[in-house]
């Protein structure tokens, strides 16, 4: 499980497994330790987990080529394939599942599964705009208050407040520029129906697991992609592999049974 390197990427490797690949995507400010619990739950079921830090994220250098949601996607295909990796589910939380989800629409014959950890994916309408605005916001955020609010806001009043603070704690780690510039690339993706064009590519089931205040139009979500299996979690806010992990892994095994 020691941490190496790949395509310019760190990376832990948990278990072994006997037939799949799962590489677990973390999300917005955040890095591997976020997706290590269900890299745990997927090792109990004799899977191999690989958990990254994204470009820029925990111990991976900056890309030289920027946040963009196209750009990140592809270190996330080279890094896959750097590692010869084949019959890989990606699972991404947040902006990690956006990047997941535009790395395996564009390389289908090495990514065979996928889910989306309440990612910001067939939104409402005016949701290119509002994340424009909120990327602008944090541009200008040198003290971190704004990215703080943030972070606060996608847990609901009932949260365990440990769980509240730890992950205030780590998302204030990255850079400003690590801050806004994903979300403004995000921004201009979305307003390109970046979002549309990935899911229709991806003609193969995925599940998407929704927060209590999700990112996704259902109604949408199901249009773009008729195949997706949509879950629903209880009590959760955005950070759902962390606040109902028993929830998620439950969903997760269905959609690997469901799949095969």
């Amino acid at each position: 499980m020691d941490g190496q390197t790949a395509a310019g990427m760190r990376y832990w490797t948990h278990g072994h497994g006997r037939r799949d690949t799962f590489l677990l995507v973390h999300g917005w400010c955040c890095d591997h330790d976020f997706m290590t619990p269900l890299a745990r739950h997927l090792v109990d079921r004799e899977a191999r987990a690989i958990t990254v830090d994204m470009p820029g994220h925990g111990a991976s250098p900056p890309p030289a080529d920027g946040y963009g949601v196209t750009a990140m996607a592809d270190h996330l295909r080279a890094f896959a394939q750097a590692l010869d990796l084949h019959r890989v589910f990606v699972i991404g939380h947040s902006l990690g599942g956006v990047w997941s989800l535009v790395a395996a629409a564009g390389d289908r014959t090495r990514f065979t599964g996928l889910v989306l950890l309440d990612s910001a994916v067939a939104g409402p309408p005016g949701a290119a705009a509002a994340i424009g605005q909120v990327a602008a916001s944090l541009r200008d955020d040198t003290s971190g208050a704004v990215r703080e609010s943030i972070v606060r806001s996608y847990f609901p009043p009932y949260s365990d407040p440990r769980l509240v603070e730890r992950v205030v704690a780590a998302t204030a780690r990255p850079s400003t520029e690590v801050a806004y510039a994903p979300i403004a690339g995000l921004a201009d993706w979305i307003a390109a129906d970046g979002d549309g064009t990935a899911l229709r590519r991806w003609d193969r089931p995925l599940l998407f697991v929704g927060s209590n205040a999700p990112f996704a139009d259902y109604a949408r979500l199901a249009e773009l992609a008729p195949q997706a299996f949509i879950g629903q979690t209880v009590g959760s806010g955005h950070f759902v592999q962390l606040q109902v992990p028993t929830q998620v892994d439950a969903m997760l095994d269905r959609y690997r049974e469901v799949t095969g």
